[in-house]
């Protein structure tokens, strides 16, 4: 029988494929939807501060346009910075992209000769990267663990951005996997739970 490690390695493969093998066009589409329905909730829920994380090309759902716009309205924007290799990162503040350059992983991490480390509180709204999500909010990530081990002690909101074609009925799971309070497609937003109950994105 194939145990939980096989699955998700599966899985990740094929949600890699599927994405590399997007339409410019379509993929261009859903990430303008995707855009528009993370900006519509985050207004709504006015968070104090919002950490996201600095979209790759190709595998990742694109934030560089969220990050633009939520520093345009003013709302303090920290990014990630992977401090070692074992699932450590810190958080940032930035006040444009020009505090961004090639760091771990050869993804964009921010200058910390020049930008401010800060920390989440309750009133923090986290964007998580994932390569799948499910219906019940559960997160398959691309294996290095830095968002489980930050998401563990998070006591703010988590929003993960996803494609719709990469929504899975069912994440394989372990008990330290994170599981979302909202999850964002080019089609529809979802609130996993009644954690948040409160807020709606309809």
């Amino acid at each position: 029988m194939q145990g939980i490690t096989d699955k998700k390695a599966d899985l990740r493969k094929q949600c890699k494929d599927l994405r590399l093998n997007m339409d410019n066009k379509e993929r261009n589409i859903a990430d303008r939807e995707i855009f528009v329905r993370t900006a519509e909730l985050i207004d709504m829920l006015r968070p104090g501060q919002v950490f996201c994380y600095v979209s790759s090309p190709l595998l990742e759902v694109d934030t560089v346009r969220l990050l633009e716009y939520l520093i345009s309205e003013n709302t303090e924007v920290a990014v990630p910075r992977c401090t070692d290799s074992i699932g450590n990162m810190r958080f940032y503040s930035i006040k444009n992209t020009d505090c961004l350059s090639i760091g771990a992983y050869g993804i964009s991490e921010p200058d910390v000769s020049i930008c401010r480390e800060v920390f989440p509180d309750d009133r923090t709204l986290c964007i998580v990267p994932g390569l799948s999500f499910d219906g019940c909010g559960r997160r398959m990530g691309f294996g290095k663990g830095y968002y489980d081990r930050f998401l563990k002690d998070f006591s703010g909101i988590s929003v993960g951005l996803c494609y719709e074609c990469c929504i899975m009925g069912e994440i394989p799971h372990e008990k330290h996997d994170a599981i979302m309070d909202y999850v964002i497609t080019e089609n529809r937003c979802f609130l996993i739970g009644d954690k948040k109950k409160v807020f709606s994105c309809e």
